[in-house]
């Protein structure tokens, strides 16, 4: 296996801010503690078809891609066959070992020839344990987030899939703060908040696309009519008497 590259470190820092500012978790840090934590960042280039890391390796670091294309190989919901997500440039992936250290339950390769940026845990323990208002302010982010993941499987259990989609994107838009609408993120996201498949979640889209409630774009979802999706999360249709995923057949919504 090549070795890593990790020269010109510098030259991922800016990137690693950005992408850091962007982070659910992180980006809720300052200005102050995102540069001092992308200051830990060393860039390394992987080499088309080059494994990351592999299922079961130790977790020690936060990667993120600055550059190509990188493939994530997860068990499926169903544990069938492996799941396989593609992320590019500005998409951060592995930052469970940052909190647990675990070993990885996913495998990741390099699509194509890729720069990462990657921040080991131990460089974030350093910057923890020297800011203790900033470990305190972590412990709150991950509460959150584990609240928005129980939500997300208490949904997953007992709602059908239209009603978790419709929740998820209404949930999203009201968080967003572009004011039009639009929700940047891609369909494989959406698809794990609401524990389904990739392809499970297009379908339903593409109907709601067909019906103008909202419109697909490259990278975004821009949400047009709230009314429908609205009585879709509230698990009835528009007459507010059957459930939403029933129509005049017996076909459901996102068919």
């Amino acid at each position: 296996m090549p070795v890593p590259q990790t020269t010109r470190p510098g030259c991922a820092r800016v990137d690693c801010l950005a992408l850091l500012r962007r982070h659910a978790i992180f980006g809720k840090f300052g200005l102050h503690h995102l540069k001092r934590m992308s200051a830990f960042a060393t860039r390394q280039t992987r080499a088309a078809g080059e494994t990351i890391f592999k299922k079961g390796d130790p977790g020690t670091a936060m990667l993120a891609v600055c550059a190509g294309t990188v493939k994530i190989t997860s068990p499926s919901i169903d544990g069938d066959e492996a799941r396989v997500t593609l992320l590019r440039a500005g998409e951060i992936f592995g930052e469970f070992a940052l909190f647990d250290g675990h070993p990885r339950t996913a495998g990741a390769m390099a699509v194509t020839d890729c720069e990462l940026a990657v921040i080991k845990r131990s460089d974030l323990q350093t910057l923890l344990q020297g800011e203790p208002k900033l470990a305190l302010k972590l412990v709150e982010l991950l509460g959150v987030q584990l609240s928005l993941a129980n939500l997300h499987f208490e949904e997953a259990v007992g709602l059908n899939l239209p009603t978790r989609v419709a929740r998820a994107l209404l949930r999203l838009a009201d968080e967003s703060s572009s004011g039009d609408g639009r929700l940047r993120f891609k369909q494989h996201e959406l698809a794990q908040m609401v524990r389904t498949t990739r392809e499970s979640v297009n379908k339903a889209l593409r109907t709601w696309a067909k019906r103008k409630w909202i419109r697909l774009e490259r990278g975004s979802i821009v949400l047009i009519d709230h009314s429908p999706l609205m009585a879709i999360a509230r698990d009835v249709d528009d007459d507010s008497k059957r459930p939403a995923w029933r129509r005049a057949g017996s076909r459901r919504l996102w068919v």
